[in-house]
């Protein structure tokens, strides 16, 4: 499992189809939200979003900017 951490201002542009129980999965921490992915899910939700791993960092592809973090469970 991997645990994903996003910016709550960043949800509203990222698509969720990808993830078992799409946007509700998520949960407000003081972090950001939160969700617990398998590994099937959170390729699915990079790919679909067009974003990049740099670290433990998740970017935009194209403009580079941080959307948040993931940590492996």
């Amino acid at each position: 499992m991997i645990q994903l951490v996003l910016k709550r201002d960043a949800m509203n542009s990222m698509y969720f189809d990808d993830i078992n129980g799409g946007r509700s999965s998520f949960t407000n921490d003081l972090q950001g939200m939160t969700a617990s992915l398998s590994a099937e899910e959170f390729d699915g939700f990079m790919k679909s979003n067009n974003l990049i791993v740099y670290h433990n960092t998740i970017k935009g592809y194209e403009t580079g900017e941080v959307y948040g973090e993931f940590i492996p469970e």
